[in-house]
């Protein structure tokens, strides 16, 4: 189980007071939601919670967590609806109303056989040669700041000048390890640097927000916070490469459901070049 996956699991087992109905509603037995949670623990250096016959209780360590949980999972949901549009599934819905969404995000690779999963929308190259799939089309990925950052930037330096020691990376996978832009002045290639870095992309794009430096984003991702002023492009003529969204799925055949969602979907993600 991923991070993201255990901390929401986490959640669940303090607002609930029992592993039995987080694991329940995760679709785990209680001895797994207890392994897991032991797991996360052990991942993170701290005690969360203490057990007892009778219930759980959060420890000092536990209620921070607890309390930067709920906002990254809030985040991360605002991301999935930064991705899909909360309109365009209401209007999926709308139309099926006997069909039942249920919609994860996770920037981690997953087992989709063993999770059950119908649809995944990838975004990246394709690594996993055992799921069929259709390319949807592609993306940009954009320079994006706050706005009292971009004010305190040198926009008459060089984009590399500009950006050393100023970035937010995401570090979840190689394709935030090196950004390779494209711009007036041809390509440049950097290691981006700063003081902060995060394995979840909903992360990075909340620290853009909060003004924690420049960070490279998928240019659907951000849309909504630069229409509302939230965020600010660094450097407009400059991207990084069109990545390619593709949509996968276990069987030969996509199950019909899935098939309505995707159809749906598509045209409405405004992708590029399909």
């Amino acid at each position: 189980m991923d991070r993201l996956s255990a901390l929401r699991l986490f959640v669940r087992a303090v607002e609930s007071g029992s592993f039995s109905r987080a694991g329940r509603d995760a679709g785990l037995s209680q001895s797994a939601a207890s392994r897991s949670i032991a797991a996360l623990e052990a991942d993170l250096g701290a005690r969360l919670l203490m057990r007892t016959t009778r219930r759980l209780s959060v420890t000092e360590a536990g209620q921070r967590v607890y309390e930067q949980a709920q906002r990254l999972l809030e985040e991360d949901a605002a991301l999935v609806e930064a991705a899909a549009g909360a309109d365009r599934v209401d209007a999926f819905l709308k139309a099926w109303p006997r069909l039942r969404l249920d919609i994860a995000a996770t920037d981690a690779r997953i087992d989709a056989v063993a999770e059950g999963v119908d649809l995944i929308l990838r975004l990246g190259p394709l690594t996993d040669s055992s799921l069929t799939g259709r390319r949807l089309g592609t993306y940009e990925r954009w320079l994006v700041a706050s706005p009292a950052v971009v004010q305190a930037l040198d926009g008459e330096a060089p984009l590399e000048d500009r950006l050393n020691g100023r970035c937010v990376v995401f570090s979840g996978s190689t394709l935030g390890q090196k950004w390779r832009l494209t711009g007036p002045a041809g390509v440049v290639e950097m290691e981006p640097s700063g003081t902060l870095s995060a394995a979840a992309g909903a992360v990075v794009l909340s620290l853009a927000v909060q003004g924690a430096g420049v960070a490279l984003m998928p240019s659907f991702a951000v849309a909504r916070d630069i229409a509302d002023g939230r965020l600010v492009r660094v450097a407009p003529d400059w991207s990084g490469p069109p990545t390619p969204v593709a949509a996968l799925w276990t069987h030969r055949d996509l199950p019909r459901k899935a098939r309505l969602f995707l159809d749906h979907l598509t045209p409405r993600l405004r992708l590029d070049e399909r």
